[in-house]
């Protein structure tokens, strides 16, 4: 990596195509590590002619090389977790997934890990899981979602998730908030996504209680003119649910493993199960 730097610091900018050329790998790799070079701050992303061109930031260095392996990479990426939540506030897995570069799996495998420091809280509406930089930062994400339905939902007396859905639609202020961790652009008024209905059910049902009746296997809330004050079914955890496992171990190993990390041989083995099934 430190030579392709030394390159493109005589070239300036480059395309993902020419790293690839320069390289000699392919674009996908070559395109996940200029990622990783914008993420640490040393390339800056634009667009010429709708083709993305990666510049080097003025007086901008490189940073130290993290000692090479696995568990430098999950470091590595765990800060830029919470670098990324520290700026966002909350955000998807999907949207961790898009800025960092991961899979799914390492994302999520990252964010239990720091859920299990205590750096970060997990939020779940409905089939949706939100990664907050804290509880403040998550409890404020809840009332400022529950608040918004609320306010759409008080225009009725009756109200389902998928009217719920189609009236954020129409209202601005709650599509920009909606938008950021359900996909309002997958749906029309006959075909909702069932993440979508779940997201929206969730709230509902943590503002109004249980559903008065079904119709079409979809719930049907009265709209209470102030809301409940519990979260219903929306799960806001900030520690890793922990469970304790007795094993005896062979001698041999052991005497291997007295004195060194318990929890980095548990992060090592960890992703070497994740290599194998990726």
């Amino acid at each position: 990596m430190s030579g392709f730097y030394e390159w493109l610091k005589e070239v300036r900018c480059t395309t993902v195509r020419e790293a690839a050329e320069r390289l000699g790998i392919q674009v996908e790799s070559a395109r996940d590590r200029l990622r990783r070079l914008e993420s640490r701050g040393v390339l800056e992303k634009k667009f010429v002619n709708r083709v993305a061109v990666y510049c080097i930031k003025e007086g901008a260095q490189l940073p130290p090389p993290l000692k090479r392996g696995p568990l430098a990479e999950t470091r590595m990426r765990m800060e830029q977790f919470v670098n990324l939540l520290a700026q966002e506030g909350c955000v998807l897995s999907s949207a961790l997934c898009r800025k960092l570069g991961l899979k799914h799996s390492s994302a999520r495998h990252i964010a239990l890990m720091l859920l299990s420091q205590g750096r970060t809280v997990e939020v779940v509406i409905g089939k949706t899981a939100i990664w907050c930089r804290d509880r403040g930062a998550a409890e404020e994400l809840i009332a400022k979602i529950r608040e918004t339905a609320h306010r759409l939902a008080s225009r009725r007396r009756y109200i389902k998730p998928s009217e719920l859905l189609q009236m954020v639609r129409k209202d601005k202020e709650a599509y920009e908030l909606f938008a950021r961790f359900v996909k309002m652009n997958r749906f029309d008024g006959n075909h909702i996504g069932p993440v979508a209905l779940a997201f929206a059910d969730s709230i509902l049902a943590s503002l109004y209680g249980d559903p008065v009746r079904h119709a079409s296997n979809r719930h049907i809330y009265f709209v209470a003119p102030q809301p409940r004050q519990d979260l219903g079914d929306i799960v806001v955890r900030d520690e890793a649910e922990k469970a304790l496992v007795h094993i005896t171990l062979p001698s041999d190993l052991a005497e291997k493993l007295e004195g060194t990390n318990a929890e980095e041989v548990v992060v090592q083995a960890l992703q070497q199960l994740l290599e194998r099934y990726r």
